[in-house]
């Protein structure tokens, strides 16, 4: 396909034209670009933060949606013009490259996003700067993160060329589409159609770096709505996302709306579940499927009432978010978001919850778990992130376990990496999410040192 004219982003401009899918863009410049300071970096996250990318089932001919579709673009355009090759493929994934050999070392993040959701007292897609913070939805998960990458690669790769030297292993940035939604078929078309990275990081998890990830396992629990005691009702906005709110009308016209308090799926103990709470309020004027509910799931969030509470460990102790609600085409459907300890089985895990709900009625459609990850704290990959954190901060902490997941999941040998600091707030999935102007500019010396420590690597 031809080769599109690169869009003028660095002047700080909004791309705000058709997005479209071209396929190989090999344009390479024979002399990299400035990549302009922190003050640019600011105004490309801020350009990207505009674009509204959460991920649907296809639309105008894009496979994720055209939110997605137009943030793919924008990155790309943008790393071209840094002097990067890259390629779309088809709007399903993308990837920006530089340097030269046989070795990749990968990149790999998201540019959708979870939906703005309530809380914010700014606008959700508008990059708002205010008291050294830049807020907006994936400001943190993850398109800062991959931008601040993109920079940090590009200030390597001039500093090798202004030295003569050649970069022997290239860099390649893989841009996905459809993290958030969990089903991830933007990297099994990466990975059945590209070349295999050799080793990396992905910038979506936490310092000093994430050595295990819980498993994950979303499934459906579905009811005929004929004598649920519902009429209708909606609740939450993704699977792992803990739902701040919710609104039924029951079967004799009732409506009820409660309120809770939103928080990324993976630790539900921090945020308040208002299907719970319309649940437990349902429940006390008898309404049959609120009954089920409370008795299969009630306010514990570590499966006791399932039968699969279980912890190990290295990772902690199981947990279980009721992320959506849906009551529409004459079922009810719960979307339960579990995260489970690497160390367990997951099929004894579904056989045990399929046996707990179907005593209720419940009906559980096919499930596609997300296996864990278990590496190495001592391997060589892992020691050179751990290199470039610690010489930055003087952080010594060893890594860490967590219950989010992350593309280190998609490819071996690609370990969770930042982009965040211990003891910094954290409001990925909730409103006001924000990434620090002097996070950007760490983050951006972090980066730059992890590749340069990965290029090094015998």
């Amino acid at each position: 396909m031809p080769i599109r004219a690169a869009l003028p982003l660095c002047d700080g401009s909004l791309h705000e034209g058709r997005y479209s899918l071209p396929g190989d863009r090999t344009r390479t410049l024979r002399r990299l670009p400035e990549s302009g300071g922190t003050d640019v970096m600011i105004k490309h996250l801020q350009e990207l933060l505009s674009i509204e990318s959460v991920a649907n089932h296809g639309e105008n001919g894009t496979p994720y949606g055209v939110g997605p579709a137009k943030a793919l673009e924008y990155m790309l355009t943008l790393c071209e013009q840094l002097g990067f090759r890259t390629k779309n493929a088809d709007g399903r994934y993308g990837y920006a490259e530089i340097g030269e050999g046989k070795e990749i070392i990968g990149v790999l993040g998201h540019l959708d996003v979870v939906p703005a959701g309530s809380g914010w007292d700014y606008p959700p897609f508008a990059g708002t700067v205010d008291n050294g913070r830049l807020y907006g939805r994936g400001a943190l998960d993850d398109k800062g993160p991959m931008l601040i990458s993109v920079y940090a690669a590009h200030d390597l790769a001039r500093e090798y060329a202004e030295k003569g030297k050649t970069m022997n292993k290239r860099i390649r940035l893989i841009f996905g589409q459809t993290e958030e939604n969990g089903d991830w078929y933007d990297m099994d078309a990466y990975v059945a159609e590209e070349e295999k990275v050799s080793y990396g990081f992905t910038p979506d998890g936490d310092f000093p770096a994430i050595y295990c990830e819980k498993g994950i396992l979303v499934m459906d629990w579905v009811l005929p709505q004929n004598g649920s005691g519902l009429r209708s009702g909606e609740g939450g906005v993704a699977p792992n996302v803990v739902p701040d709110s919710c609104s039924v009308v029951t079967e004799d016209g009732a409506a009820y709306e409660t309120t809770g308090k939103t928080g990324h799926g993976s630790a539900p103990w921090n945020g308040v579940n208002a299907i719970t709470a319309m649940m437990k309020l349902l429940a006390e004027k008898n309404i049959p499927v609120a009954k089920a509910y409370m008795a299969l799931m009630g306010e514990d969030v570590y499966g006791e009432a399932l039968g699969i509470a279980c912890a190990s460990a290295a990772s902690g102790r199981l947990s279980v978010n009721a992320g959506m609600l849906r009551v529409e085409n004459d079922t009810v459907r719960f979307t339960v978001d579990i995260r489970y300890p690497e160390d367990q089985n997951v099929d004894a895990l579904v056989e045990t919850i399929r046996r707990a709900v179907a005593v209720y009625g419940f009906e559980i459609p096919p499930v596609h778990p997300m296996r864990p990850v278990y590496l190495d704290k001592k391997g060589a990959v892992m020691q050179q992130l751990l290199k470039a954190y610690r010489d930055e901060t003087g952080d010594l902490s060893e890594p860490l376990a967590i219950g989010g997941g992350t593309y280190a999941r998609a490819m071996d040998h690609i370990i969770a990496f930042g982009p965040n600091f211990p003891g910094e707030e954290n409001r990925e999935h909730q409103g006001n999410e924000y990434i620090t102007l002097n996070n950007m500019e760490r983050l951006r010396r972090i980066y730059r040192e992890a590749l340069r420590n990965l290029l090094e690597l015998a």
